[in-house]
């Protein structure tokens, strides 16, 4: 990993936060390694981070001859963050904690017609059952991460807008294959000091590059979308529904509700549908074929799959997808639960904060 020399020290304060929350019962002598500083960087970043109450010592490593080193984890009660994730027939929420464990969570119907006051106070009981207004915890709140699933994201801002006014904290967005990735790589499926390329199935198929959990692709604005027209959810619905399946499957040629009629004919190829195997796995080597042709020339070997048809059906993609990649690449299927975005909409929460 490159040396972290050149970071200010709120920066390599982060990295090094970031690297005791990867591996717990760490040492001072296998961070400074790791991330290529000198033990006194370490020394003087760890001391800030006991003071602050972020990072603990929780025992001492076995000795080799000299003094035993320190060991040290983060203190998972230092800092927390909610992630929200907006689909067409629901808002997904997640309270987590910087250690990765799960403080609670929210799932809220968004109801068709509903007046807009309504809905808002729905939102505002569902922040406050997380502990957004609990006084005790405000010091520790690190924000909200919000990501859309939506085709059109229609209301976002004001709904960003009414998030930071209830909560006070600003809202960090970010797009639906950033926090998926982000989400995977903070439980732990991405293999570290290597970048990992996220897929992630929506209406349309976005992708992220990410090392170390540090987004590097989508850069700026870019919404990170794979150019793959004939892929992703809504494209394949578009094919079941012209090869006949639509009654067969009750899919819904909504556009605003496609994640849900795409997930419907996953489910009914995981089980066995010769029809709808066969449009899913054809868009599934698609998006194989638009992969393969961008990590090859970044030398990129692992690919994270997620979303959430790919999690019903996840040895049907990954039979699919693997025949189709180069050689050598490791692709996996997200486990991450409830909602690999929301997860990682609350890591990029904590992240920005860190």
């Amino acid at each position: 990993m490159p040396a972290l020399t050149a970071r200010s020290g709120a920066a390599t304060d982060a990295a090094i936060l970031d690297a005791i929350r990867r591996v717990p019962d760490t040492t001072r002598i296998a961070i400074a390694r790791e991330l290529g500083v000198t033990p006194a960087t370490v020394t003087n970043s760890v001391k800030r981070l006991l003071a602050d109450g972020l990072v603990v010592e929780s025992g001492r490593a076995r000795s080799t001859g000299g003094k035993p080193a320190s060991l040290l984890r983060v203190s998972t009660t230092s800092r927390w963050a909610i992630g929200c994730t907006v689909e067409s027939d629901r808002i997904a929420l997640v309270a987590m904690g910087i250690g990765g464990a799960l403080r609670g969570r929210v799932m809220l119907p968004l109801i068709a017609d509903e007046e807009p006051v309504r809905t808002g106070e729905r939102l505002e009981a569902a922040l406050a059952a997380l502990g957004a207004f609990d006084r005790s915890e405000r010091a520790a709140f690190q924000g909200v991460g919000l990501t859309d699933l939506r085709p059109r994201s229609e209301g976002i801002e004001e709904l960003a807008a009414h998030v930071e006014e209830l909560t006070g904290q600003r809202v960090v967005r970010g797009t639906a294959a950033v926090c998926a990735g982000l989400g995977s790589d903070w439980v732990g499926e991405q293999d570290g000091g290597e970048p990992c390329l996220t897929v992630h199935l929506g209406p349309t198929v976005g992708v992220a590059l990410l090392l170390d959990g540090r987004p590097l692709l989508p850069w700026g604005e870019s919404p990170g979308i794979l150019p793959v027209p004939e892929a992703g959810c809504t494209a394949d619905v578009e094919r079941a529904l012209a090869a006949g399946l639509g009654r067969h499957i009750d899919l819904d040629a909504v556009e605003e509700r496609v994640i849900t009629a795409h997930a419907r004919l996953t489910e009914a190829a995981a089980h066995g549908d010769a029809e709808a195997s066969a449009v899913v796995v054809a868009g599934a080597e698609r998006i194989a074929h638009a992969v393969g042709a961008l990590i090859e020339p970044l030398g990129v070997a692992q690919v994270v799959l997620s979303g959430t048809s790919v999690a019903m059906a996840p040895r049907l993609y990954l039979e699919a997808m693997t025949a189709h990649l180069p050689a050598g690449t490791r692709l996996r299927v997200s486990t991450v639960q409830p909602h690999p975005c929301a997860v990682g909409a609350a890591a990029l929460a904590l992240a920005r904060r860190g």
